[in-house]
């Protein structure tokens, strides 16, 4: 199968690495030093998971009329590269193709859909702790990884189980869901709190659950996400009760990607993870006190300390080739 994958990262670049073993035409779209080392030595993958293994002649070009027409169009980019990202796979998917969806938050699909049309749309969730490790390898060093395969709108349908079938072929631990929307919120009950409080706090989760404050704060911006779900007509109890959970079990040196990018001073996922959800609390008349005010907080972190409220270079418009994760 002619396979692209729009985002060379962590994600994108594993699943990629797998499919490329597994005998798959991959093509990647790639950028700067992680595009050159590619071209130039092949595609390293050090995971947990798979092993240690290279794809030496792994196809790569930072233009999409090099990748040619793909049955499938792997899209795992950061929520901020998706605009750009989706004008490449408009010219990368082929007409009865399918795209998969891997981004963080709760509006891709929907975004993804209005450009290249729903039936070309598959909703995928992932969950797995991957980056570069330097350009031109991947690390996936933390055993564990999920991705489910669902319809944009409806049950599972062919192209679904298709997609779950070549991906688990090749290794990869991939589920059918029946709802890819629900899917959506459920990673959400987990994401959104703990990238909301680890990036607000500027703190680990440890740090957070051990001041009983902060805990509670934890706990309300739960509740509220589950609010917004509920609203939205996916009610979620399991969700929110495995997302208070979590809180009180995971490492307590973890932050979400999303606290490490905003320490960095990059680009963040704000927008599509705390900002989703306070728009979507509006649109549904929800009150979401907590959120709102973290992300307002959040927002003017944005402005003052990282490259968030910048303008794009070109370069940074095309921006598809190293995010993900």
């Amino acid at each position: 199968m002619r396979i692209a994958v729009i985002g060379a990262g962590g994600t994108g670049g594993l699943y990629g690495g797998v499919l490329a073993r597994a005998g798959h035409d991959v093509h990647f779209l790639a950028r700067g030093p992680h595009l050159r080392a590619i071209q130039a030595r092949g595609l390293e993958v050090r995971s947990a998971d798979f092993g240690t293994f290279a794809v030496v002649q792994a196809h790569a070009s930072d233009q999409p009329a090099d990748l040619g027409l793909a049955s499938f169009v792997l899209l795992a980019v950061k929520t901020y590269d998706l605009g750009p990202a989706l004008e490449a796979a408009g010219q990368v998917l082929a007409p009865d193709g399918h795209l998969l969806t891997l981004q963080n938050g709760l509006e891709a699909p929907d975004q993804a859909a209005q450009a290249l049309g729903s039936e070309r749309v598959l909703i995928g969730t992932t969950q797995l702790e991957t980056t570069i490790l330097e350009p031109g390898v991947i690390g996936h060093l933390s055993p564990g990884h999920l991705l489910s395969v669902a319809a944009f709108s409806g049950p599972p349908n062919p192209a679904v189980e298709h997609i779950a079938a070549v991906l688990q072929a090749a290794g990869i631990r991939a589920t059918v869901a029946a709802d890819g929307h629900r899917a959506l919120w459920e990673k959400a009950s987990l994401l959104i709190p703990i990238a909301t409080m680890t990036s607000v706090c500027r703190a680990s989760v440890g740090a957070i659950r051990d001041l009983p404050a902060t805990l509670e704060l934890a706990d309300t911006i739960v509740a509220e996400v589950g609010a917004v779900a509920r609203a939205a007509g996916y009610d979620l109890p399991a969700a929110q009760e495995r997302a208070g959970q979590m809180l009180r079990k995971v490492p307590p040196g973890w932050k979400a990607s999303m606290a490490r990018d905003f320490e960095r001073g990059g680009r963040t996922e704000l927008e599509a993870i705390t900002g989703a959800l306070v728009r979507m609390a509006e649109t549904y008349d929800v009150a979401v006190p907590a959120c709102r005010a973290a992300y307002a907080i959040l927002k003017l972190r944005a402005r003052l300390e990282t490259a968030s409220d910048l303008p794009e270079t070109a370069g940074e418009r095309l921006g598809i080739g190293v995010a993900g994760g």
